[in-house]
């Protein structure tokens, strides 16, 4: 069976407008993903107990992506009181993000090197997993991820 489903782009633009003392400051940039053929987008309720969000892997199946097609992640906190910490998981370390009421986490690439007690890189690794753990009461979240 043949695909009726066209690949398309996603354009991600990013927008500051800043006045200070009637100067305006700030900019605009803009990316744009090429052949994009799938998306993973829902609202979803995370509690205090780190429940996995989405993974990535050499499959797709219900709740992971392909990670060889990865192209783009975002995650907005919904809650208006509360924040959330993420946890992105290359499969040996891990990267902790606060993302407060009412913010924005994108990830335009999915590798990360995370190492502790050390201000030195070590190696970047594919992001194999994301958790979301509210940290005072269970808060909604938005996902939106974007493959080829």
């Amino acid at each position: 069976m043949a695909t009726t489903v066209t690949a398309s782009s996603l354009t991600v633009t990013i927008t500051e407008s800043y006045q200070l003392d009637n100067v305006n400051y700030g900019n605009t940039r803009s990316k744009t993903y090429t052949s994009n053929g799938q998306i993973l987008q829902r609202i979803m309720n995370v509690s205090t107990s780190n429940p996995t969000i989405i993974n990535f892997g050499a499959a797709d199946e219900a709740g992971q992506v392909v990670v060889g097609d990865y192209k783009y992640f975002r995650i907005t906190n919904l809650d208006d009181t509360n924040f959330i910490n993420l946890a992105l998981f290359n499969g040996t370390d891990t990267a902790f993000i606060k993302v407060s009421a009412g913010d924005t986490f994108v990830l335009m690439s999915n590798e990360i090197d995370a190492i502790a007690s050390s201000e030195s890189f070590g190696a970047f690794a594919d992001i194999t997993k994301i958790k979301a753990d509210a940290d005072t009461a269970a808060c909604d979240i938005e996902i939106i991820a974007v493959t080829a």
